[in-house]
């Protein structure tokens, strides 16, 4: 093999020498150099740089002014990151021969890594002069114009580019970038259009076409420029979160959440992805998908306030009281001044109806905002349901006071007024106000019935009942106070009906099939 190898280059040298014997400035081979040459290019074959550098080194000191040598040397400098002995090296080069391409090429190259952009675009310049026919020279030259922030001069030396060859893709991409980043998004995309007309196979410009069009707020353009960006390179994660993005801006929930999930395989560690997720499929009520991403977040970090509250209220939701409480048994002692946490902490308790509990967790929260109406409602419900009705009142006075819309609270205080039958013209004024402020709420309106009933004026308790029911046909109790209001009119058949309808709901009032299988039982 290692014969083989000899033999090929041999025979490349003996093409080069052929080849150079008309270029004055490069004189022939010794027999020495090409051997260390040959030798050079054997340790270059197996990655051995520094094998290689002697090797061209040895070949040099045969031929002390090849340039190519000279230029060889430089390159594997460059290889093994000595850019300063690289530049040094080229440099000497161009001094012995000004117009040697490939030294000048490399050199410009040097230059540019080093982020020596003025000595580069001079180089280009003389590159230009020396063969003005070659466009890549002006692609490269706009390209260090860009990145030395010399914008007008990249846009010229580009048209002068597609002025040389109007079907230059590069040139006319490039151009378009340049475009892109200057916001002339109309410009961007004719020359972003032209170049994939050019060569359809050109992901990036239609990728940059996207990015111009969604500048403009041309959402559909933008949607399938990236599209045709992504078919040609699948594996870009950036044009799978533009396409993300705009898909839930077009409300294409189904076609986001696939490009996000294909993203999410490809960046495992990317939590931003799973958090959209999360939130997506909450949103829509993917619970089961929601509490998937929301643990792989959790696992990440283990103190992330808002995924561990979003797990917490999946687990609610899904009536895992238990293992919801664990999640905000963590919180508590995380996020120990946060009051949203206190008081979904203590829904929980209400719903698995630990009254007492629930008054613990939300006087907590009751501590941190002193004036939360909310809370405070809320506290007032659970000590109606501890049958501690002094407190109960404090607290829905106290919610108004801070707030005098509260329709909870309103519509709380003025029902419980009338079903007690007491301060019935305070207990109207409370729900009609209540009514102002949600007329079409069909809760407020069986209150009003029910504050109309115990005044004695049935046949206005008859109708707002009636009202209630049209907006809320599922409720038990507006069935029961119709039967309570039919029966006082003395209608018992109707009575008998609204009762018996009543009774089918029932789960959805804790004692209530009691209380009408007594009423059922009374009027027998």
């Amino acid at each position: 093999m290692k014969n083989l190898v000899l033999i090929i280059v041999f025979l490349m040298l003996a093409s080069c020498a052929a080849s150079k014997v008309e270029v004055k400035s490069e004189p022939e081979y010794s027999e020495k150099s090409d051997y260390h040459y040959i030798l050079a290019v054997e340790a270059e074959m197996l990655n051995d740089w520094d094998e290689a550098l002697k090797q061209l080194k040895l070949a040099l000191r045969s031929n002390p002014e090849s340039v190519y040598l000279m230029t060889e040397i430089s390159k594997i400098y460059l290889r093994l990151d000595r850019i300063d002995d690289a530049i040094k090296t080229v440099e000497e080069v161009t001094i012995k021969s000004p117009e040697y391409e490939p030294a000048l090429s490399l050199l410009s190259k040097l230059y540019t890594s080093n982020k020596e952009y003025s000595k580069a675009i001079e180089i280009y310049k003389r590159l230009i002069l020396i063969d003005p026919e070659t466009t890549q020279n002006y692609i490269h030259l706009a390209y260090i114009y860009r990145i030395n922030h010399e914008v007008n001069n990249a846009v010229k030396t580009l048209k002068e580019v597609i002025a040389l060859d109007p079907y230059s893709v590069m040139a006319r991409y490039y151009l378009g970038r340049i475009y892109v980043e200057t916001q002339e998004y109309k410009k961007a995309i004719e020359e972003l259009k032209k170049a994939v007309e050019f060569n359809a196979s050109l992901w990036d410009a239609y990728y940059m076409m996207g990015v111009a069009y969604e500048s403009l707020d041309d959402i559909d353009n933008a949607v399938l420029s990236y599209e045709k960006a992504i078919k040609l390179n699948s594996h870009n994660t950036e044009i799978r979160k533009k396409l993300s993005g705009l898909y839930l801006r077009q409300k294409t929930v189904g076609k986001a959440v696939d490009q996000l999930e294909v993203i999410a395989e490809s960046e495992p560690d990317n939590l931003d992805i799973h958090r959209i997720l999360a939130k997506i499929y909450f949103d829509n009520n993917e619970l089961e998908n929601a509490e998937r991403e929301l643990r792989v977040i959790i696992s990440s970090e283990p103190q992330n306030i808002k995924a561990i509250y979003m797990l917490g209220k999946i687990l609610g939701v899904t009536k895992r009281y238990d293992e919801a409480i664990e999640q905000f048994e963590t919180l508590v002692v995380i996020s120990p001044d946060n009051a949203d946490v206190y008081y979904y902490f203590a829904q929980l308790y209400i719903q698995k109806q630990d009254y007492g509990k629930a008054e613990e967790i939300l006087k907590k929260a009751l501590v941190i905002i002193p004036d939360d109406d909310k809370i405070l409602f809320d506290l007032a419900v659970v000590n109606e349901k501890l049958n501690k009705f002094d407190e109960m009142f404090f607290y829905l006075k106290k919610a108004l006071e801070i707030n005098p819309d509260n329709v909870d609270a309103l519509n709380y205080l003025g029902y419980t007024y009338a079903d007690r039958g007491i301060n019935l013209d305070e207990a109207l004024k409370l729900i009609k106000r209540a009514i102002e402020l949600t007329p079409e709420n069909g809760y407020i309106r069986d209150s009003l019935g029910w504050v109309y009933y115990k005044k004695g004026m049935l046949n206005e308790a008859l109708r707002e009942i009636k009202t209630a029911w049209e907006a809320a046909k599922n409720d038990p109790v507006i069935y029961e106070h119709l039967g309570d209001i039919y029966l006082k009119m003395e209608d018992r058949e109707s009575a008998k009906k609204a009762w018996e309808k009543s009774l089918e709901f029932h789960k959805n009032e804790e004692g209530l099939r009691e209380r009408i299988e007594q009423k059922l039982e009374d009027i027998k």
